[in-house]
């Protein structure tokens, strides 16, 4: 296998372990701390979709779903999925099963719907040979990372926990804005930022034909720092989009070494749209950006350049 894939495959195993050790696995962490608010739903599908092959990260994932599955919200998966399509129909299918025979009766809703839908990425039969470890622990909910389930167990698993800690880690936006990066549908969202001003907790001014909304002072509790590191909102299921394809090019190069350097860069070429569209909705500086301006060595060069940021972004955690 190519060094850079292997190293691209292993970075991204290595981020996703560290995130499920963050919501409650028993494990050590690999590398640094997340900047971001962990993203379960997000996560859940990464999962599945990079853990092929990887029993030791898919096993953990459903140690910690099988305690804690209460607190994932199935709605939002399902339109993180949508509009990401990171997951894969077969792997969602046996995922609502094996929660269902876990306790988890609503669950079979996931398995009915994910055979419904066809998925234009493919399965990935994430679930094949895992052995379940006893490794999943409840969240500590205390931790800056897990803001997000502290709020589900205050306020219920609905859209009312995302919209609020989207408005805690931005200074402002707008209801289509939120509901675009916390995969909420936009009527849900108004509704609840309409719900939240009349409580005195948000305010809302008028710019152009919309209305930006901020949050009143925040209080120590509601502070997903807690006063003591500074957190950001990272629209996780676009992110994963992006690294999907950035493996996926990266894969392709591997099987194209004896190619000529125009057919490499056509194949890459390929991808570069995607993965710029997907690094601009998560909100980060696009590790690819300007590729689809260059031919040749030259998009070869910048495509190799885009993988080593995208490293530093997973193994250091150096989000822009």
């Amino acid at each position: 296998m190519d060094k850079q894939l292997e190293r691209l495959q292993n970075a991204v195993v290595d981020f996703l372990w560290d995130q499920w050790v963050t919501l409650g696995v028993a494990g050590r962490p690999s590398g640094e701390k997340m900047p971001f608010i962990v993203d379960p739903e997000a996560l859940l599908l990464a999962t599945m979709r990079f853990g092929s092959g990887e029993g030791r990260l898919v096993s953990v994932m459903l140690d910690w779903l099988s305690r804690n599955g209460g607190l994932i919200s199935l709605q939002r998966l399902k339109n993180v999925q949508m509009s990401s399509r990171v997951g894969c129909r077969q792997d969602l299918a046996e995922l609502g099963r094996f929660m269902e025979k876990a306790g988890f009766r609503n669950w079979k809703s996931l398995a009915s719907w994910a055979e419904k839908v066809s998925s234009r990425t493919g399965d990935t039969g994430a679930f094949e040979n895992v052995e379940m470890r006893e490794l999943g622990l409840p969240p500590d909910c205390l931790r800056p990372e897990t803001f997000l389930l502290r709020m589900r167990g205050i306020f219920g698993v609905s859209a009312r926990p995302e919209v609020l800690t989207w408005l805690l880690t931005h200074s402002e936006g707008y209801a289509a804005e939120i509901a675009r990066e916390t995969a909420w549908f936009s009527k849900s969202v108004q509704a609840i930022l309409n719900d939240l001003e009349l409580a005195g907790l948000v305010l809302s001014c008028p710019e152009g034909k919309r209305r930006v909304f901020s949050l009143k002072s925040r209080t120590g509790f509601l502070d997903p720092s807690l006063g003591s590191v500074e957190l950001r909102w990272l629209s996780q299921g676009p992110f994963y989009l992006g690294v999907l394809h950035a493996l996926q090019a990266s894969a392709r190069l591997a099987e194209m070494a004896d190619a000529s350097e125009g057919a490499k860069a056509i194949a890459i070429r390929q991808e570069i749209p995607a993965m710029n569209a997907a690094y601009r909705l998560a909100g980060i500086e696009d590790p690819f950006a300007g590729g689809l301006l260059l031919t040749g060595e030259e998009l070869l060069r910048c495509f190799d350049e885009g993988v080593t940021k995208l490293l530093a972004i997973l193994e250091l955690r150096n989000f822009v």
